[in-house]
């Protein structure tokens, strides 16, 4: 919270969410609210997760751009200037700059580049699918408020931001795009996403986010069809990079995951390989899946 009221650029809200707090954490956000103006504090008696005081802190915003800062990071102090000069100059309904994982004793680069990316609704989606330059998520980036219009954080997941930032994207027509490190990351094991660093793949992750791919890919087929190529590799290369993880990391419970991912993989087989997208790599796996039992 000091790292986002200290920035360089000033003219901005804060929408403080005390997500059912049970510590002494609402008497710090009153204090908080008291000393500073820009603070609208919102307090929800029963934290029923991260995604309920995202939506909840979208609908409350007054301002054009949102974007959206984890309680456990931190911001540059000029986060803030530089993505509103990016979105004011080139018009762009969202802005993206770099990262940092901080790990404690070491900073780990995210997402760090020089170049200056101006991009259209296909280019920012073709790069989102990639995830080169960025990922879906929500720090980072400067968001039109408008693009959620309909959109919401789903409630009950594991992981919120695949389900919505890849539709966010795809009602987005200039993205604007420029690594310099500004966001910081906290990496502990007590992240909400923490499991997701390890190598230990659980069957609900994997079911949720197989079930993403499959969506993501109906639903940006048939609202931005130029990307469906990329939208298809994208959930196929994911499934042979899983697959690969389950039998490397001896992943167990993940059997019947395991077994449908093969399974579309070898129906898909033509397909994938034919791929502009598929990697050579990905295709020594592709010939070893179709000579196995």
């Amino acid at each position: 919270l000091e790292s986002v009221l200290s920035q360089t650029f000033s003219n901005f809200e804060v929408i403080l969410v005390n997500n059912g707090s049970t510590d002494n954490t609402a008497e710090l956000c009153e204090s908080y609210e008291k000393k500073d103006r820009r603070i609208k504090l919102i307090n929800i008696p029963e934290n029923r997760g991260a995604s309920r005081g995202r939506n909840i802190a979208i609908d409350h915003a007054s301002c054009e751009y949102i974007t959206i800062v984890d309680d456990d990071d931190y911001c540059d102090d000029k986060m803030l200037e530089h993505l509103v000069n990016l979105a004011a100059e080139y018009n762009a309904d969202i802005s993206i700059c770099g990262s940092y994982n901080d790990f404690g004793d070491r900073l780990e680069p995210y997402f760090i580049f020089d170049e200056l990316l101006i991009l259209n609704k296909v280019e920012a989606l073709d790069e989102l699918l990639k995830r080169e330059k960025y990922n879906v998520a929500p720090p980072t980036k400067l968001f039109r408020k408008s693009l959620f219009k309909g959109i919401k954080f789903p409630e009950g997941v594991l992981v919120d931001d695949i389900h919505v930032i890849y539709k966010v994207f795809s009602n987005a027509d200039t993205v604007v795009a420029q690594g310099k490190p500004l966001y910081y990351f906290t990496k502990h094991g007590g992240n909400m996403t923490a499991f997701i660093q390890s190598n230990k793949l659980t069957p609900d992750l994997l079911d949720e986010y197989i079930s993403m791919y499959r969506e993501r890919t109906k639903y940006l087929s048939e609202k931005v069809p130029e990307i469906t190529e990329r939208a298809r590799y994208s959930e196929w290369s994911y499934m042979i990079s899983m697959c690969e993880k389950i039998v490397k990391y001896r992943c167990d419970g993940c059997e019947k995951q395991y077994a449908y991912m093969i399974k579309t993989l070898r129906e898909n087989y033509g397909e994938i390989w034919n791929s502009p997208f598929t990697t050579e790599k990905e295709k020594e796996y592709l010939k070893k899946i179709q000579s196995m039992e």
